[in-house]
């Protein structure tokens, strides 16, 4: 019997782990954003570097180091406008799937006028998550 629950105490421990790290892997669409922001302001520092590149100084590993500063600041970019499209596929859906459940539960033995505004309010977390996706980044001015 101690052998059984060992084993079943492992599994749970392992099912945990990876359903936690399933859980923080799913970046929300704000933080989603400001890491693109992040990466974008790096990248610009980058390119900015290499354009300071003195000639009258400058060895070729100075201009192949600042090359590669941008090829890594480009990478991280394009690996974090993953995430961002993926937040903002998430954030619609979620606020999508919180109108159709709002339907589900309206009630039918009320007045729609009583069961409406959870529908509303509920479309307006859609039109809220739209308005994030369009808006794009949302980087603020400077970054």
């Amino acid at each position: 019997m101690q052998k059984g629950r060992s084993r079943y105490l492992v599994t749970m421990g392992a099912t945990l782990v990876l359903v936690a790290t399933a859980c923080t892997q799913q970046e929300t669409q704000p933080s989603a954003e400001a890491a693109v922001c992040t990466s974008v302001s790096e990248l610009g520092t980058a390119i900015q570097d290499f354009r300071d590149i003195d000639p009258a100084t400058a060895s070729i590993e100075d201009v192949q180091a600042a090359r590669d500063d941008i090829q890594t600041a480009w990478d991280q970019v394009k690996d974090e406008a993953v995430d961002l499209s993926d937040a903002d596929e998430t954030a619609v859906q979620d606020a999508w799937d919180g109108v159709v459940q709002s339907i589900e539960d309206f009630p039918t033995d009320q007045p729609v006028a009583d069961g409406l505004s959870g529908v509303q309010d509920a479309a307006g977390d859609v039109q809220t998550a739209v308005d994030e996706m369009r808006d794009g980044m949302g980087c603020a001015a400077g970054e």
